[in-house]
């Protein structure tokens, strides 16, 4: 029985052999259920996301030193 109104979720990790055809199928399996939310550890938050796209558009600050890079940190 699903709980939504408190949104208690377990996590558990799998470490499986992705060349073996029979855990790959079972994972599919489970991706494909619906039932699961699958996280993936070589995705970047969403934090690190908004941290490259700021860098790709040229958002960054080259500080010349420590004591400029707290001046900037600051104001």
């Amino acid at each position: 029985m699903s709980n939504k109104k408190n949104n208690i979720m377990a996590v558990i990790t799998i470490d499986y052999d992705e060349h073996n055809k029979t855990a790959r199928a079972i994972i599919k399996l489970i991706e494909e259920s619906g039932l699961f939310t699958i996280l993936k550890d070589d995705e970047p938050n969403e934090t690190t996301k908004q941290a490259i796209r700021d860098a790709q558009s040229g958002k960054t600050y080259k500080a010349k030193s420590f004591d400029d890079l707290v001046n900037y940190l600051e104001n």
